[in-house]
Order: structure tokens, then sequence, then C-alpha cells
């Protein structure tokens, strides 16, 4: 056994009363692991002693101090495309760049040292910082590399910006149809100009693009692991493809997995799944199998996400070569039906695997939670049928229409967030001007109503660190920390909340909760040690980090109930968490991260 002890062990158990302040939250100086990694007891260190050394059952007894340190249930990213995340370590990040030609230079840098016969992938890019009035040609990418394929993925991943090399390779001519939710964009003599919109039009080019061995994946995510346990994260909710889930099994396999996946399909897995039995809730503690991943529409800054009032402006480039309003509304890209949502989830229940559903606009959410009440008794019958909860969510949820709200939790369906979108959208936000009457990044309000709200990053789209999102769920301010950047601050969750987002509400969404997200007796003891304390503002800071340090920190306030006597004091809390650095982070009892020094 191991006594965790010299500690302030906040265990968040869902079972305690909800804390109506920060003096109210249950806390213990230690906690005691148990040699299967579960809990045994929170508490006092000489009553975890004796437990541990009681006459009917003495176990052999590791202590470990930390200093005084904060200790609370580690925070798992609820929705992260992990393969796409760890290859993203290794390819071309355009993210830092403010122009297209310097766009252009970054990309030959990094094909200087690239083996010949490999493809220049990643991208990151974001038109919006180029200037541009609209997404960029492929003439630029076709001077630079006329010969070697170039697949470059937007900030969000829902546009693809290729070269002629890359369209050939995956046979894309100036004559091939749009197909159904995707757009080939072309130019006004009908050219394409190397932009493709949304998954089912991007799809041939990624099919295209030499997939990587399955034991050099495995190394990508082991390499990937490392820095979300350095980010205190135990768990990741994987919303990847086939390429993902192999890189897991071999990963578990060979005894390096260390965080707890809870792997979710794409549509490329069910002929795998079929075949595997693969069902909602089996698995181990390790690896455990999550739904499947279904698409609605696509993403506010390609203005593909499905709204139901029309985006501001677009633009086309017209035989001239010069950018020409579209006279056509966009609304963005529906990219299923309604009709064809249903028969999707119809498909899963009959495997009894539940659903999550990418939807950021308004209208494709309405659509969603439509299919999803249409299908209520087929998620009924699969329940009964499988004896699990099958919990369907909607992934982001970033916009919704006032009236359905409510539905959220009145057919218990997850809102499958990310507070980093909020944050990151400011500049679309103004640019774009959505309908403001709508429930926007609107985690308060849905869970206001009851719903359950799991956060996550939806990385690499965002960066994973967990603490800039409970920042951005805090703040909904820029990152640097500017209080006239806030949007809709009255739509600002305290800390405390955020975290039981990022902890429980994960948690609930796999079906886990009597498992995972807390630290009562019997759940995995997976845990972040911190210097800082997210509930107390500045309270930790003496005790640890030195005096001057301390009163950096040491602001009023109340992280249980977000109230804060000024914009300087919550603002000066939010960024002390925004900087926090996990000291260590321990999963199954195990340190997998300790902080050097």
């Amino acid at each position: 056994m191991r006594l965790f002890l010299d500690a302030l062990v906040y265990p968040l158990d869902p079972a305690a009363p909800t804390p109506t302040s920060a003096a109210d939250i249950p806390a213990a100086s230690a906690l005691l692991v148990g040699d299967d990694g579960t809990v045994v007891a929170t508490g006092e260190p000489d009553e975890l002693r004796a437990l541990a050394t009681a006459p009917e059952a003495p176990a052999t007894l590791e202590e470990i101090s930390l200093g005084g340190r904060v200790v609370l249930p580690g925070p798992v990213d609820g929705h992260l495309h992990a393969m796409s995340h760890a290859e993203s370590l290794a390819e071309v990040d355009l993210r830092a760049t403010t122009s297209l030609e310097e766009a252009i230079e970054v990309l030959r840098d990094y094909a200087v040292d690239l083996p010949a016969d490999r493809w220049i992938t990643g991208g990151r890019w974001d038109y919006n910082k180029w200037g541009l009035d609209e997404q960029p040609d492929r003439a630029a990418l076709d001077a630079a590399f006329p010969d070697r394929p170039v697949a470059l993925s937007s900030i969000d991943f829902h546009t693809l910006w290729a070269n002629g090399a890359a369209l050939a390779a995956a046979g894309i001519t100036d004559a091939s149809p749009d197909p159904a939710g995707g757009q080939i964009v072309r130019d006004g003599t009908g050219r394409a100009t190397g932009i493709l919109r949304e998954g089912p039009a991007m799809k041939p080019v990624f099919a295209a693009i030499p997939e990587l061995p399955v034991e050099v994946r495995a190394d990508l995510l082991a390499r990937a692991q490392e820095q979300w346990v350095a980010e205190g994260l135990v768990g990741v909710h994987c919303i990847d493809g086939p390429d993902a889930r192999e890189a897991w099994e071999v990963l578990h396999e060979s005894g390096r997995l260390d965080l707890r996946i809870v792997k979710y399909l794409t549509t490329a897995d069910l002929p795998y799944a079929r075949g595997a039995e693969w069902h909602t809730g089996d698995g181990d503690a390790k690896l455990r199998r999550g739904g499947l991943k279904l698409f609605s529409d696509g993403a506010l800054g390609s203005q593909s996400s499905h709204m139901s009032s029309p985006y501001p402006h677009s633009h086309a480039r017209g035989a001239d070569g010069v950018a020409e309003e579209i006279a056509e509304e966009n609304y963005g890209i529906q990219i299923a039906t309604e009709d064809q949502l249903v028969a999707g989830i119809r498909e899963a229940l009959e495997l009894d695997i539940a659903l999550a559903i990418h939807a950021i606009g308004d209208q494709a959410n309405h659509h969603v939670l439509n299919a999803y009440e249409r299908t209520h008794a087929e998620s009924e019958t699969a329940r009964k049928r499988s004896g699990r909860p099958l919990r369907h969510r909607i992934e982001h949820a970033q916009f919704v229409q006032p009236d359905d709200v409510a539905r959220f939790a009145a057919m218990g369906i997850v809102a499958s967030m990310q507070p980093r979108h909020c944050i990151s959208d400011l500049h679309l936000l103004d640019k774009l001007r959505p309908d403001p009457e709508l429930a926007a990044y609107a985690w308060t309000d849905l869970e206001g109503v009851g719903a359950v709200v799991s956060f996550g990053s939806d990385g690499p789209v965002e960066p994973t660190n967990p603490f800039v999102a409970i920042y951005a769920a805090m703040t909904r301010a820029d990152a640097n920390g500017d209080p006239l950047t806030t949007y809709q601050p009255e739509r600002r969750m305290s800390a405390y909340r955020a975290w039981v987002a990022h902890t429980r509400g994960p948690a609930h969404a796999a079906g886990w909760e009597d498992r995972a997200g807390a630290l009562a007796p019997g759940m995995f003891a997976d845990f972040v040690v911190l210097d800082v304390d997210p509930f107390v503002p500045g309270t930790l800071g003496a005790q640890v980090q030195g005096a001057s340090a301390a009163e950096a920190y040491r602001v009023e306030g109340d992280g249980v109930t977000g109230e804060y006597p000024d914009e300087a004091s919550l603002f000066a809390h939010a960024r002390a968490i925004r900087d926090t650095r996990p000291v260590m982070t321990v999963i199954g009892g195990e340190i997998v991260y300790r902080a050097e020094g």
C-alpha cells in the first residue's frame, strides 16, 4: 500500500453534499492507496496507518510526503484526437505564421530535412491571421513544391489546403463532383483551388498519404503520453480512427500504457467493430471501449458549422483572380441530414454502441437533438439488452438555440465541450457575429438545467493543457489575461465546477462514474499534485512557494462560488491556475510523472 500524506486532499466525492463555498469542501490530509491501485480511504495519517497495518490484513506500507501540496482527482481530456496530436509533434506547424509568404518559408525550411518520399503534412494554418479575405489557393504551394505532395490541415481541421501533386495522388480533378457533405472549392473558371472543405472532400487525400507502421504510431503515442501526464492528465477520450485504435492496442499490449483511454470509433471502424463484437463499456481498466463518432456539420473558422442564420459574408475567386463577394447566403455545411443521423444512430445501437455526434452550429445541434429524440426507443432497448448506460453525447455544442438547452438534460445527452474554443474563437466571434440570442459556449446554461458537461481540449485543434481550459471556463477571455476581451461574462464557470467538468464529467460520459473522476474508496487512485489551490486563492503559496510568490497569488475570492470582489481578483486567481504546472501525476497509485527540482 501507499500512503500519500502531508497534503490537502480534495476527494470531490459525488456522494458528499455539493459545497456552497470553498470553506465547505470536504478535505483530508492523507490518501491511502491499495495494492490494486484504488483508493482505500482519505483521512488523517494516523488513522490511515492503522487501517493499512490492521492485524487482520497487515500490508507493506510506503509513505510519500507531498510537502503540504494540493491533491485533486486528475483531469481527463474528454475529447482528444490522440493520433492526430501525436503525429503533429513531428509535422510542420504554421500556427505562428502571420502571412502566406511566411507560411511558405516555414514549409520550405521544414522540407529540407524531410525524406524525399514523405509528404509534407501538418499545417494548423489560420488564414484569418494572414490578412486574407479567403482561404489560400494551391498556386503558392505548387510554386514551392511542384512535385512533392503537400496536404495541410487548417487550424480547426475542417479544411485541407493541398497542392496539385496531392490532388493528383488523390484522383481529384477539376471535374470531380463535390461529395455529399463536402466541397471541392473552385475558382470562377471551375479550377479546383486546392481547398477541400469537410471530411468527405478531404478523405481521398488522406487515403493517399502513406500510413506509418503501427509500431511507429505507437511510439508517437508514447511520446505524446509523456506530454499529457506532465500536464496532469490521467485519462483521454480518444476520438481518432483505426490508426489510433491499433496503436493504442500495441501500446497497451507492450505494457507502456499509463493513461486510461476511452477509445471512440469512427465510421471507418464499423466493419472492425462488427467482427470484434465491439460494445460500449467493454475493455479493461486501461483501455475501455467507447461510442461511435458521427458528424453533423463543420466548424466556425471554416464557416462550415451549420447555423440557422447566415454568415455575414463569403468570397470566391473570380475568373480574373480577384476575390469577389458571393451573393448566395452561406449557412454552413450540413454534413449529415437528420434522417441520415437517425440511420447512423440506429446502426450503432444495433451493435450496443453509444453515439458521440459532432455539432457546432445551432442548427446542427437542433438536428442532432431531434435525431436522438427520434431514436429514444431504440436507445432504451439497447441499454436494457447490454446492461450498460450507453450515454449519448454531442461534441462541441458551441451554439445552441435557447429552446434546445433543456433538451440536453431531458434526454440525458452529455454536452462534450472544450473551453479553449471560446477564447480561441474571440476573433471569429467579432468577425462572424453569430446571433446574440443563441446560447454560445454555454456550459453554465447547460449545467444549470441539469445536463452533464464533460470538458476536453479537441487537441490538436487546441492545446491539451487542462489548466488553461479551467482558466478559459473561469474568464471567457483571451489567454493572455485581458479582462476587456471577455465574451459573455455572465456564462463564466467557477474553478470548482470546471474541475468537476474535467473529472466527473468525462467519467459520466464513459459510464465509468463508479470507478473514475473522484477519490472515493474503491475508485481509481488517479490524481494530480499541485502547488496552487484552484478553490481557495492564495492559501497554499506560503507553504510551498515562499512569501514572495504567495503575495502574488494572495487575492480574495471563492473558487467554488466563482465570486470575487472585482475583475482583478478573478483574473489573478485564474492566471495562477492557468500557469500551474503539476508537481506529480499519479495513475492507479503509480507515480507516472514527477516534476524536476
